[in-house]
């Protein structure tokens, strides 16, 4: 009974929808208005039956796709584009208006994108300029998406939008289009909405830069919204916030902001105050997504927050050079992830449910020793522990903490810092580890450790250290490391039972460095307490990766 189902999904709906997607807009006009047993219907309705004829003799006994319910029907065509889901309103009767009331909706213009680059067989080097022509071809099919686009919004009536994705990242739409659609979903009572677009270009109708439609801030049955606006690098990208905001049903929120920028403070302050009820937010900012500001962000519900600030070195630098202060309020915060620079200074007051949190910090390449370092210097050294020292005491109370090799050498670069600064971490059971294993981390990774009093569980990915000499021949590593090479156990012979009550110890990635190496060692003398130990080498996870891949 199952296989038979699956044929007649798999021949029957799929292939008709295949089979009839070349001529579709050419021989149909949609026209909702006239429900009558026209000529055309009767004709559409023979076609359908011997598809389905034909389907039978080949041993498919009957059409079961058309007989589930309209909900069912509506989720399948959730899973593809709505330019297909229309399509397959000429496969009969049936299925004629099924796509009107769908309510999922997802606009993907690289579909139609890539249709539009496919070879033109008229087209001759001699008559055009091919540069000339391809803008041509690409503002005519802007403007046949956009049609194509308003023709679904305008034909699928008053019914509910649950889900509203609309993607334009290759063509580039009118602002104006952008609110209509906005504003059509919104009068829909969508409930989750996802808008990725460019907005340089013609979508800017004045300097000011990218207004957000007011009725989008005021949507009362919003839950979920995920923002993806990319810039002009090297413009003035401005996010202009409406006055008036409320979002009162938002619990999930994604900004994607690349190459743009919130400028008012007051608005922007006024915007992350707007949803009381959220409970995830996602910030991913580019190059600058909040300009020289202080935000006060009050979250009671928040359960989820991750801030990604990823510092691409190009464009306008004045927007890579500046400076924000967030201080975040969020009693119920269980999961803290951060991947930003130090010039974006966290606050982190009242997390007293933290349970998981990963830190990482970005470090500028004119901060480095050289540009194929990964070495801070030496006068940057106290401003970065300082800013990652920051973060650390807000998180103070976590569970499970994971640090990356730039947080561990941030500290490690100020010793006078590190060891007056760091605070207890009563509640840490375990902690993992993403680094180069210097001299720096080690000293960092230490002080953590004696900082942890209940830590159980010890987690290494080690990233080798290609700075010190493998530990074979055993005498080689006093040889090029004479100055430093008690460093890295001495720190370890304070720790005596101070990590007793250590249960698990894993190491992958494993070279056979010095570093490596002794850390082990400590590890394995001072956890007494130890019950097991995971070892892997560099070259086994490469194998094994190699195999998954």
């Amino acid at each position: 009974m199952m296989n038979k189902f699956k044929i007649s999904f798999s021949s029957l709906f799929l292939a008709k929808i295949v089979e009839s997607s070349s001529n579709f807009w050419a021989s149909h006009k949609m026209d909702r208005g006239n429900d009558s047993s026209s000529s055309s219907e009767i004709q559409e309705d023979r076609i359908s039956s011997r598809i389905v004829e034909d389907r039978i003799s080949s041993g498919i006994e009957e059409d079961r796709i058309s007989e589930l319910p309209d909900s069912l029907i509506h989720h399948i065509l959730s899973f593809m584009d709505i330019e297909y889901a229309v399509q397959t309103c000429i496969l009969s009767r049936r299925w004629r208006y099924i796509w009107t009331s769908m309510p999922l909706l997802k606009f993907d213009d690289s579909i139609h994108y890539y249709k539009e680059e496919e070879p033109d067989q008229e087209f001759s080097d001699e008559c055009y300029d091919y540069q000339e022509s391809t803008e041509e071809k690409l503002e005519r099919a802007t403007k046949r998406y956009i049609k194509f686009v308003n023709q679904v919004l305008n034909l699928r009536g008053d019914y509910d939008i649950q889900r509203f994705h609309i993607e334009f990242v290759r063509f580039r739409p009118d602002v104006s289009e952008i609110h209509n659609w906005i504003d059509t979903a919104v009068n829909g009572n969508v409930q989750v909405l996802i808008f990725r677009s460019y907005v340089e270009g013609v979508l800017f109708k004045s300097e000011n830069g990218f207004v957000i439609p007011p009725c989008l801030c005021t949507c009362q049955s919003l839950t979920k919204m995920e923002l993806g606006l990319w810039g002009w690098e090297y413009g003035d990208s401005r996010i202009i916030l409406p006055h008036k905001m409320s979002l009162p049903r938002l619990k999930s929120l994604r900004l994607s902001l690349h190459d743009m920028a919130f400028y008012n403070e007051k608005l922007t302050n006024r915007f992350f105050a707007s949803f009381p009820s959220l409970e995830s937010l996602i910030m991913e900012t580019g190059s600058f997504g909040i300009h020289n500001m202080n935000l006060q962000i009050s979250l009671p519900k928040l359960k989820y927050f991750k801030f990604n600030s990823q510092s691409w070195e190009s464009g306008n630098s004045r927007y890579y050079k500046s400076n924000c202060e967030v201080k975040l309020h969020a009693p119920s915060l269980s999961s803290f992830i951060f991947n930003g620079h130090v010039s974006t200074s966290f606050t982190l007051e009242n997390l007293s449910s933290l349970a998981i949190a990963d830190i990482e910090m970005n470090v500028k390449s004119e901060d480095r020793v050289s540009i194929y370092s990964t070495e801070i210097c030496e006068e940057k050294k106290e401003m970065y522990a300082q800013g990652t020292m920051g973060l650390l005491r807000g998180i103070h109370s976590v569970k499970v903490l994971k640090l990356h090799d730039s947080v561990l050498k941030a500290l490690g670069g100020a010793p006078d810092i590190l060891d007056t600064q760091l605070p207890e971490y009563y509640n840490l059971q375990q902690l993992e580890l993403d680094a180069y294993l210097t001299a720096e981390c080690l000293h960092s990774i230490f002080s953590i450790l004696k900082s942890s009093p209940r830590i159980e569980s010890i987690s290494l990915w080690s990233q080798g250290n290609f700075l010190n000499p493998l530990l074979y021949p055993y005498c080689d590593e006093v040889k090029f490391n004479p100055e430093n090479i008690g460093d890295y156990w001495d720190a370890g012979l304070s720790m005596s039972c101070m990590i007793c009550q250590v249960k698990f110890v894993e190491i992958k990635g494993l070279s056979g460095y010095v570093t490596e190496l002794k850390f082990l060692e400590i590890l394995l003398k001072h956890a007494t307490g130890l019950e097991k130990v995971v070892i892997s080498s560099c070259e086994l996870n490469k194998a094994r990766k190699g195999r998954n891949g």
